[in-house]
């Protein structure tokens, strides 16, 4: 009788253990997912090739960010990221004037 409630005591801690285990991994995974809504909602120029450089210091002073694509670029891609850049570039440019351009050190892709 004892060597049952020993063994229903330690699969009902096991399963409790698991389940927090569980809990805490999706809670991770919303937290991660929430990141990239809130990334995704950030303004940002496209560049393609190779990062130069970090833009992290960019991003807090003006609120855009950077993401960089692949060397190949179909046409598709590039009319895109051109519309992309102009808009973004014509907001920070009507919000601080030229200065995000020394700022940011490069001529965005179609620009």
């Amino acid at each position: 009788m004892k060597i049952l409630v020993i063994i229903a005591f330690l699969l009902t801690s096991s399963v409790q253990i698991v389940a927090q285990n569980h809990k805490q991994k999706c809670n991770t995974v919303q937290e991660k997912s929430q990141e990239v809504t809130d990334r995704e909602k950030t303004p940002y120029f496209v560049q393609f090739g190779i990062m130069s450089k970090a833009h992290k210091k960019f991003e807090e002073n003006y609120g855009v960010d950077i993401h960089y694509q692949n060397c190949v670029v179909s046409k598709f891609l590039s009319e895109k990221a051109k519309e992309n850049n102009k808009l973004v570039a014509k907001t920070l440019t009507q919000k601080f004037g030229n200065a995000w351009k020394k700022d940011l050190g490069f001529l965005p892709y179609g620009l």
